[in-house]
């Protein structure tokens, strides 16, 4: 969410919350003129609602309903706004002063931070890369897959001449003591 939405909401917010006053505050103020201070002393005064009244009541109810919707939009969107640009100092003051923290965000928050350049996309390695290998035609600083050479045939395992025929050296004790 921009910074100028959060603005925008939390204005909003408090502009309802203002008319919303000015709408239920008299509308409470009138039914209750009826009441005298001994009846308001001992809570035994008792309001009735009637027709403007009522609808100020109500009106005056909705507006606070709706400023106070408004205003958690902007107080999330503030959180997840400085969460994603790593504005933990601004994170805490938002999440702590709730309202406020997001008032004085939206007024005095860090800008918006720049878009990210579209750099090109990365390719493939162009055609021929790495050379193909050609047995027994190495140049030295050529590539070199490592590894056997691809005409080796290997033999079995042992080799034929293995162990070699002086085994074991003499001198050396027996493979296998006899016993």
């Amino acid at each position: 969410m921009k910074k100028k939405t959060i603005l925008w909401l939390v204005l909003t917010a408090i502009v309802l919350t203002i008319i919303g006053v000015a709408v239920f505050v008299p509308a409470i103020a009138t039914a209750a003129g009826h009441c005298t201070q001994e009846q308001l002393n001992t809570n035994t005064c008792s309001v009735d609602l009637h027709g403007g009244q009522a609808a100020g009541v109500v009106i005056g109810s909705i507006l606070w309903v709706i400023a106070g919707l408004l205003w958690l939009v902007a107080w999330i969107g503030a959180l997840i706004r400085s969460a994603k640009m790593g504005s933990w100092v601004w994170f805490v003051v938002v999440l702590i002063f709730s309202g406020l923290g997001t008032l004085i965000y939206a007024l005095a928050g860090p800008a918006e931070r720049p878009a990210m350049t579209n750099y090109p996309p990365t390719s493939y390695p162009p055609a021929g890369y790495p050379p193909t290998y050609q047995p027994g035609n190495y140049q030295p600083g050529s590539y070199d897959p490592g590894g056997y050479d691809p005409t080796y045939q290997p033999g079995g395992y042992p080799p034929p001449a293995y162990p070699p025929p002086a085994y074991p050296p003499p001198g050396a004790p027996p493979l296998h003591p006899q016993t």
